[in-house]
């Protein structure tokens, strides 16, 4: 019985094909409606894909996607912080989130100027924690930057900035030269001219000095007034990473009147606009896309019905030899998907080889490297079986429908 179904199945795809390459103009006319809607939304789904890898990667050069920033709430009615996040809460954070976290740090920012030997630079002050250079990939023309050692012994060691280190020493060799700041600070490193840092402009950040953030409080008299930044392990769940850090200061701290002392903030909240405009204009072009698949599957519709006419005998030959409803409405409505599959896969072909141009162009003016989502190309294939079966119903049904009799007398 099973090789009775497998032999029919056999024969039905047959037939298909046999019927598809019978009349190869016909079909070519009739799948190029398919073949340029299928192209066209493979095109619109890789030009909006890749529109948003560019925005993206655009916005993580200003500042990291996965960065969340956490502060204490401020009391409107005694005008002061709630609370303060400290440098002990920040290692109770990552004892109890390890695996959520990627990365944390605290820095304070301020402007100072830097004296060497009469030569002075007003620079962009940053205190903070080693942990810093793990957050941001930073490269170094000299030296490195500073330790936990340095931070711990308060060490008063400077890295600078590209531009600094060629103002304040013109002949180079900055390492192990001490500059005033407020106070004599060692170089013990400075950043390459072509470091790019993901939070700051090159430019900004080629007159940035980075202390260690122990030496910064002690100087100041402050503590505990850092901003604190942490980096999400998993980009996908940032906002629960979010979550998750307010709950553990709130199990330290307890609430005041069922709310947090505390407040998170992260980048993603703000991109939401980002996604509502990569949907909104996916489906508006596809949607114009889709008109021409709407035309090429009545196209198959139309083609399929003049197919069942010419082979109106057929069909009553093959009903009267045995042929059940079932038989013909499966033959016709296979063919009708295998016609669109080929539409489909043809046009895939074409959306791919479209994409590569559009690639190629666009490197001429911007630097991205994004592929065709395989999705899409999946999509495509299901969007084209559906209207196969779709438009091909009707047909089918009507060529089962036949009397055996009057087919098979049919002029």
């Amino acid at each position: 019985m099973m090789e009775v179904a497998v032999l029919k199945w056999i024969e039905y795809i047959r037939l298909a094909f046999t019927e598809i390459l019978h009349n190869k103009i016909r079909t070519f006319l009739t799948l190029l409606g398919i073949v340029i809607g299928i192209a066209a939304v493979m095109i619109i789904i890789f030009v909006v894909h890749g529109a948003e890898v560019y925005i993206m990667s655009e916005l993580d050069t200003v500042l990291p996607l996965d960065l969340i920033q956490v502060t204490g709430r401020w009391d409107y009615d005694k005008q002061r912080m709630m609370a303060e996040v400290t440098l002990e809460d920040m290692a109770y954070i990552k004892k109890k989130l390890g695996r959520d976290i990627r990365s944390m740090t605290a820095i304070y920012q301020t402007d100072l100027e830097l004296n060497y030997k009469g030569r002075t630079y007003d620079a962009d002050i940053i205190a903070a924690l080693p942990s810093f250079q793990d957050f941001y990939k930073m490269s170094f023309s000299e030296g490195h930057f500073f330790t936990d050692i340095d931070l711990e012994d308060q060490n008063k060691v400077v890295v600078l900035g590209y531009e600094i280190a060629r103002e304040l020493f013109p002949e180079g060799d900055a390492l192990g030269k001490k500059i005033d700041i407020y106070g004599p600070y060692t170089v013990i490193g400075v950043l390459s001219k072509a470091y790019k840092s993901p939070l700051f402009t090159a430019d900004t950040n080629d007159n940035r000095a980075f202390i260690p953030l122990t030496n910064f409080e002690r100087y100041f008299g402050i503590k505990d007034k850092f901003l604190v930044m942490i980096r999400a392990a998993d980009m996908n769940n940032i906002a629960a990473t979010a979550a998750k850090i307010i709950e553990v200061l709130d199990e330290k701290y307890g609430l005041v009147e069922g709310e947090s002392k505390f407040q998170s903030y992260n980048l993603s909240d703000g991109l939401g606009g980002i996604n509502i405009i990569k949907i909104v204009l996916m489906v508006l072009l596809s949607g114009v896309a889709s008109i021409t698949l709407l035309v090429a599957g009545i196209g198959v519709m139309n083609i399929m019905l003049v197919i069942i006419t010419e082979r109106t005998k057929e069909i009553g030959l093959r009903k009267a030899l045995g042929a059940s409803r079932g038989d013909i409405l499966i033959q016709f409505i296979l063919e009708s998907i295998f016609l669109c599959l080929l539409g489909g896969v043809l046009g895939i072909v074409l959306g791919y080889l479209g994409s590569s141009l559009i690639l190629d162009y666009a490197r001429n003016f911007i630097n991205i490297e994004v592929a065709v989502p395989f999705w899409s190309v999946i999509l495509s294939l299901v969007f084209t079986c559906g209207v196969g079966l779709f438009f091909g119903i009707y047909p089918a049904a009507k060529a089962a429908k036949l009397d055996p009799i009057v087919a098979l007398q049919y002029e």
